[in-house]
């Protein structure tokens, strides 16, 4: 699914930092002619809005200001129609790498692998920073490669900072998943499948944040 914005950004090093995250959730920008010809929000930051209302008269702008990476990501969450972030969710299915998903009311932010449990630790404090949400849920399976990644301890460090925690069924979990998400553009393999086939099971809980 394309999504075309409008957009007026006038900081080169802000706009550069956007288009690089937008391009992975198939967002485009296009520059209007006329404010007349915007049907929704125009997306600006500070130093685009004050030339804008110095052009126009700006009472009536409708504009969304982006000024970080923070508000990149909820304009991008914004646009697939979620606007208040409750529970980020993170399926984790352990292998000989860990592929991961976070997910956020069916929308997809992230997926992919990393090599060790402190790559995944920074990228979901990643998001839990940009975006802020009420609590973080982390649900894994428990594979034939458990123990080689001592399962205890990463249930133990991922409850020791404040993720609500689960283990939840694998069985037929690297199966195309019967839930549709969208956003981050991804090439799901079996693995990719099972993390986020997780997201969507039950599964025992092992803390409460």
């Amino acid at each position: 699914m394309k999504t075309s914005v409008a957009i007026f950004v006038y900081n080169p090093r802000l706009l550069k930092t956007l288009l690089d995250i937008a391009k992975d959730y198939g967002i485009e920008f296009y520059v209007p002619e006329d404010l007349t010809s915007i049907k929704s929000e125009l997306l600006v930051d500070r130093e685009g809005l004050n030339i804008l209302r110095s052009l126009v008269d700006g009472k009536d702008l409708k504009y969304y200001l982006v000024s970080d990476r923070q508000s990149i990501y909820k304009f991008i969450l914004k646009t697939f129609g979620v606007n208040d972030v409750k529970v980020l969710q993170v399926g984790v299915d352990l292998g000989s790498k860990l592929a991961y998903v976070i997910v956020c009311d069916n929308i997809l932010l992230k997926a992919g692998y990393v090599d060790s449990l402190d790559d995944l630790i920074l990228t979901i404090e990643d998001f839990r920073n940009h975006l802020t949400p009420d609590k973080i849920v982390v649900k894994l399976g428990n594979t034939p490669y458990s123990s080689d990644w001592g399962l205890d301890k990463v249930l133990s460090r991922l409850v020791s900072l404040g993720f609500e925690v689960m283990i939840a069924d694998e069985s037929r979990s690297s199966h195309k998943s019967q839930v549709r998400v969208y956003g981050f553009k991804t090439r799901f393999t079996a693995d990719i499948y099972a993390a986020l086939n997780l997201v969507f099971r039950d599964g025992v809980k092992v803390s409460t944040a």
